[in-house]
């Protein structure tokens, strides 16, 4: 029974959770981009009202990317020194797949493209296939304009759903193309600490989890510059 915390801080609201063998118990702030003064707080608050120390966990999860530059490197950074002080190995995680796992149960598992909005008009898209407590990253995390956007790994595109609020963008891109069926998930998706938590004990129980010194973000826009 492993017991992870989880740390998200991609996105405008950061939230930590606690999955203690499918047990989750999380927070989220409601103050928008307070993750500096809020975010250890709430760990030794989670911590202290669930009875376990950071020593006794078997790893530490964050999402890695894509989201706020600024969070990234704080929820990173965190979970770096903790993970480091606790002595246990850590899970960086993609925002667009948690996105993917949180959308799964109101899709009935079809893929799902996932789109973020970027800046400048450009948006962060990846499609994934639900499986159980886990996401299949179909082809690869993109970044850039709406040509960007990679519709041929769909493999069933008229029962796939888009997902996130960079959708508009991509319908934008289908209206272009014209080849494309796809069906539109409206409903609000960013991730959650609870939804990472999940998504990172399937992730740890498959033997995924690396050494507190490589807790890094990932910022996608360079590692695509850096593939052209």
């Amino acid at each position: 029974m492993s017991k992870i915390l989880a740390i998200d801080t991609s996105h405008s609201h950061c939230s930590v959770a606690l999955n203690t063998g499918g047990k989750i118990d999380s927070l989220i702030t409601t103050e928008p981009r307070a993750h500096a003064r809020r975010l250890l707080p709430m760990i030794e608050e989670l911590m202290e009202r669930n009875s376990i120390s950071l020593s006794e966990l078997d790893a530490i999860a964050f999402v890695n990317g894509p989201g706020s530059f600024t969070g990234l490197r704080i929820g990173a950074g965190v979970a770096q020194g903790l993970a480091l002080g606790a002595q246990v190995p850590v899970l960086g995680l993609s925002s667009m797949a948690v996105m993917a796992l949180k959308a799964a149960g109101s899709t009935q598992g079809k893929e799902l493209l996932i789109c973020m909005q970027a800046r400048e008009n450009e948006v962060y898209s990846a499609t994934y296939l639900p499986q159980g407590d886990d996401v299949q990253l179909l082809g690869q995390e993109r970044v850039g304009g709406i040509d960007s956007i990679d519709f041929t790994v769909l493999t069933q595109p008229q029962d796939a759903y888009l997902v996130g609020d960079g959708l508009d963008l991509a319908l934008q891109a289908i209206s272009e193309r014209g080849e494309v069926q796809i069906q539109v998930y409206r409903d609000a998706c960013v991730s959650d600490a609870h939804t990472l938590s999940v998504l990172a004990a399937t992730r740890f129980a498959g033997g995924e989890s690396v050494e507190p010194a490589l807790a890094l973000p990932v910022y996608l826009k360079e590692q695509m510059d850096y593939q052209e």
